[in-house]
């Protein structure tokens, strides 16, 4: 287990104290951090119409990471294809390649990731399973050696070869990651009863090909970590509160960092929704972290974990990010 990667996925959440460009810093910090600690890779998801978090336009974030930092491996977890042709993404990843070459990576979802009313103003296509590795094929072509025979080119993007990573959260990626021999990252954090079911078709279905000859599983997973039962208690708690305002469909809103002591009781249903739908996660005190992340390489072996969290302190955030760094490291 100690040669599991380990690595962050980040949302760049918003609260409502704090301005936009704050926002953003602190998601630079934590990049920085990243790569201070050899993390192996730090990527940033695209979500819409949304005020509590700010990955919408996910390239131009990426360019702003990787232009301040020195090494990080820095990536979109992903890219929505719905929302773009193939030709302009691998512009896009081949215009980040080729400012920062080495250090791109390129997570593909299927879905829009975002509300109707959305979707349709920037919905261009819907992709089944069959039209989802079609798409996906024709990415990779635009950023072969081969490009420059096509009748249209991106440029940048021609010979790119920016590593693309099949997002998903149900078993229809795993047939697209297994089919085109794609490494598979797999949404635990917010689909944590699909997971074994997943991860199995892709591995049974997987077929070698000239970037991955085996299969490779990236899982998501929140994580809450801290020193002491008291802090880990207050994360837990803050934990809560951003999941109750992702169900309750506040996510218009910017997320609040309450006061635990003012805090209204939780309801009867509410204590259902946390119980039921809460996601694959390695949180609480170090101990109870260790034992819970034992319990997830033992049932899913994953080569790579990447964790997300909401985490408003800058401290707290990165010493979570850092006693998951030694749990995995170290187990």
């Amino acid at each position: 287990m100690a040669d599991t990667k380990i690595s962050i996925l980040n949302l760049i959440p918003k609260y409502q104290d704090e301005t936009q460009k704050e926002a953003f810093d602190r998601a630079l910090d934590l990049a920085r951090f990243a790569e201070e600690n050899y993390f192996s890779r730090y990527w940033v998801a695209e979500h819409h119409n949304t005020r509590a978090v700010l990955g919408s336009a996910t390239d131009v974030v990426l360019g702003y990471l990787l232009a301040n930092t020195d090494r990080l491996r820095v990536g979109a977890g992903g890219v929505m294809l719905p929302n773009h042709t193939p030709f302009q993404v691998a512009e896009r990843y081949g215009t980040l390649e080729a400012l920062y070459p080495g250090r791109v990576d390129l997570g593909v979802g299927r879905a829009p990731g975002t509300d109707r009313a959305t979707a349709r103003l920037i919905y261009r296509d819907h992709y089944d399973q069959a039209s989802f590795a079609a798409a996906l094929s024709q990415l990779q072509a635009y950023m072969s050696d081969d490009a420059d025979q096509l009748p249209v080119s991106p440029t940048p993007g021609i010979g790119a070869k920016v590593p693309i990573y099949v997002l998903g959260s149900s078993d229809a990626s795993a047939y697209v990651a297994a089919e085109l021999g794609l490494p598979y990252s797999f949404a635990g954090h917010f689909s944590p009863n699909s997971i074994g079911h997943a991860l199995d078709i892709y591995r049974k279905r997987f077929r070698p090909s000239e970037v991955l000859q085996e299969p490779y599983v990236i899982l998501g997973l929140t994580t809450n970590i801290a020193e002491t039962e008291e802090a880990a208690e207050e994360l837990a708690f803050h934990a809560s509160q951003v999941f109750l305002h992702l169900i309750h469909r506040q996510s218009k809103d910017e997320f609040l960092k309450m006061d635990p002591d003012q805090a209204p009781e939780l309801t009867s249903i509410e204590k259902f929704f946390l119980r039921a739908h809460r996601g694959l996660s390695i949180s609480g005190s170090v101990d109870e972290a260790r034992d819970q992340y034992k319990a997830v390489m033992r049932q899913y072996a994953p080569d790579e974990v990447i964790g997300a969290t909401y985490i408003s302190d800058r401290t707290a955030l990165k010493d979570n990010f850092r006693l998951l760094a030694d749990i995995v490291r170290n187990d």
